[in-house]
């Protein structure tokens, strides 16, 4: 008996070892903008990305001049992974809802809040209805992005579009990688 309680008590203590030692040396997997495409209905907005990389983030600037109101704006997200084929598998993620539902409760759209957040961060998010204005957001940092940690590293397309009823407003497809790097102190993982 008392052997067994010393194995449960050696298993345990290794057990929280091995949990202590592999936090030390976690990873994240964030992704990585190579590049973007923005294609604007000019008659409601404006827009321009500009990406600036490092070994392990991006960071993006986005300004978004709405030239008129936009009333009842939706949103259609679609993100595809290739994971090695080279040709891009169905969608790891596509759905349309109501862009202003979104912006008073980003939880509905688990991508989306996880993008949302570090818009949030770094410019100002516009209120529904979306009036006139600019619409800047500057060093939104994708290494800050929580993304699960069971999505492999791969190349994805981000597409997003934005419209009012049956116009489409704004068009932006995202392309990049998603690169697994190691946590440090300064990072949160």
């Amino acid at each position: 008996m008392f052997s067994f309680q010393r194995a449960v008590i050696l298993l345990f203590s290794l057990n929280c070892l091995i949990i202590s030692t592999s936090s030390r040396n976690t990873y994240k997997v964030i992704p990585i903008v190579t590049s973007v495409q923005l294609q604007d209905n000019f008659k409601y907005l404006n827009s321009s990305a500009t990406i600036h990389n490092t070994s392990t983030e991006s960071k993006v600037d986005l300004a978004i001049t709405v030239t008129r109101p936009l009333p009842d704006p939706w949103m259609n997200f679609v993100v595809w992974i290739d994971l090695a084929t080279g040709t891009l598998q169905t969608p790891l993620q596509n759905t349309t809802f109501d862009f202003c539902e979104f912006l008073k409760n980003p939880g509905l759209h688990r991508i989306g809040q996880i993008l949302h957040r570090e818009v949030k961060r770094n410019g100002n998010i516009p209120n529904c209805p979306i009036g006139p204005g600019l619409y800047k957001f500057c060093g939104i940092s994708t290494a800050a992005m929580r993304l699960p940690p069971f999505i492999p590293v791969a190349s994805y397309i981000m597409h997003v579009f934005v419209g009012v009823g049956n116009e489409i407003v704004y068009d932006s497809r995202w392309h990049g990688s998603l690169k697994r790097v190691k946590c440090t102190s300064s990072m949160r993982c």
